[in-house]
């Protein structure tokens, strides 16, 4: 693959730029867009740039149907001549059975666009969690790089031998695709994944986490509510979302047990054995860890040695050490950071927003790899990132649930 320019849309806090720098893909991000200014202050923290073309407040009317801001997307993507030769979005799980995701595969295919469709979470690639989602990869065709005539007459022929139907096309669900391991030559088949304990991605001192514990009285006070508990060797944790931290403590994540660790089995009628697990919230820097950000200041594995005083591998030589946790591979950065005056309920709610760097990097270069050997036409690829939308409109969640029963479903076991 040569260089990449890549233009980062719904940017957050950076997930899917950390992504890319942590893929070894020669390139660069050269703007990103969002509308939320705490994310954007974060974003210009960590890169040193602030997303350009952004404005403060609600989103007016895109509030109404948030999936506007990606149908205009592909409105303009229509009408490019020289549309990008890469698209990787993500987005929450059952926006494959969403009008909006109809309207952009049957796009992707009239512009001669090859793509793959996959429903993951990063426990499919290594990471103890849970956060299941959609990602597409698409990629145009050679012969359509120069120009929509072409793209048109190539697409007026197909639609004389073939029909697309966007419900049979298939929803891979387990990593890595089936054609990367068929093929010898790439490198992401021969990836093995360990899944590793949780306590190698909490926080070594003890003082920076009693502000996290959950108050006893709290517990008391909601008998027989149920939520996730989870212990320091669990080797799963459930997906964080943007309420984590909040006092919806029955939704949002999981709990870490401190206390009583010989108890294994969880009677939620006796709320005094449940407030004696000195059960606490995972900090927003452990939730960042398990989402693979780059961080500069912190001990990854408790009891190990600080991973920061390790050399750095660099961007360049990351494909030759995927058989590495992701936990463990290193950045020189840029690192994820967060503005001093964002407190933990602000911080969760934008990683609740993110994605996982990890997965991204490793989609990123499976993409890469089945792209090599393809003829290129130019010296530099134009590659359109479009990060994930957190929510979707109301009319795309009440879609006919018989289109997810018809689609074929790809799955592999994972190593």
């Amino acid at each position: 693959m040569t260089e990449v320019h890549a233009l980062e849309f719904f940017s957050g806090i950076g997930g899917l730029h950390h992504g890319f720098n942590a893929s070894g893909i020669s390139g660069q991000v050269l703007e990103s867009f969002d509308m939320n200014q705490q994310a954007n202050d974060t974003y210009k923290l960590s890169f040193g740039k602030n997303p350009p073309y952004t404005r403060g407040g609600k989103l007016l009317d895109l509030e109404d149907n948030r999936a506007k801001p990606l149908l205009h997307l592909l409105d303009q993507l229509e009408k490019m001549t020289k549309p990008p030769t890469y698209l990787f979005l993500e987005n929450v799980k059952n926006f494959e059975t969403s009008r909006s995701r109809e309207r952009l595969v049957q796009l992707l295919h009239k512009m001669g666009y090859v793509f793959r469709e996959c429903l993951l979470a990063p426990f499919n690639f290594g990471v103890p969690n849970d956060r299941l989602r959609y990602f597409l990869m698409a990629r145009l065709r050679s012969t359509f790089e120069h120009g929509a005539s072409n793209r048109e007459a190539e697409a007026e022929d197909q639609s004389t031998t073939e029909v697309f139907d966007p419900e049979k096309e298939p929803i891979y669900t387990a990593w890595p695709f089936p054609a990367f391991v068929e093929n010898p030559k790439n490198e992401v088949a021969q990836h093995p994944f360990t899944i590793p304990e949780i306590s190698q991605f909490l926080d070594n001192d003890e003082s920076q986490v009693k502000d996290y514990l959950l108050p006893r009285q709290l517990i008391m006070e909601r008998p027989n509510f149920r939520f996730d508990v989870l212990r320091p060797s669990s080797n799963r944790s459930s997906c964080f979302t943007k309420a984590y931290g909040s006092h919806h403590v029955a939704s949002g994540g999981g709990l870490l047990q401190t206390l009583n660790m010989d108890q294994t089995e969880y009677d939620f009628s006796n709320s005094e054995a449940i407030a004696d697990l000195g059960l606490r919230f995972f900090t927003p820097t452990e939730v960042a860890r398990l989402h693979v950000f780059p961080l500069e200041e912190s001990r990854i594995i408790k009891g190990a040695q600080d991973l920061n005083t390790v050399d750095v591998v660099a961007k360049d030589t990351l494909t030759s050490v995927r058989s590495f946790q992701p936990h463990l591979v290193q950045s020189k950065g840029p690192f994820l950071k967060f503005p001093a005056k964002l407190k933990a309920i602000q911080r969760y709610k934008l990683l609740g927003n993110s994605l996982n760097v990890w997965v991204v990097a490793e989609l990123l270069r499976g993409a890469s790899d089945v792209d090599a050997g393809e003829e290129d036409h130019s010296k530099t690829h134009k590659h359109a990132i479009e990060a994930g939308q957190e929510e979707k409109s109301s009319s795309d969640q009440n879609v006919d649930e018989e289109r997810e029963a018809k689609r074929p479903k790809q799955t592999l076991k994972t190593q």
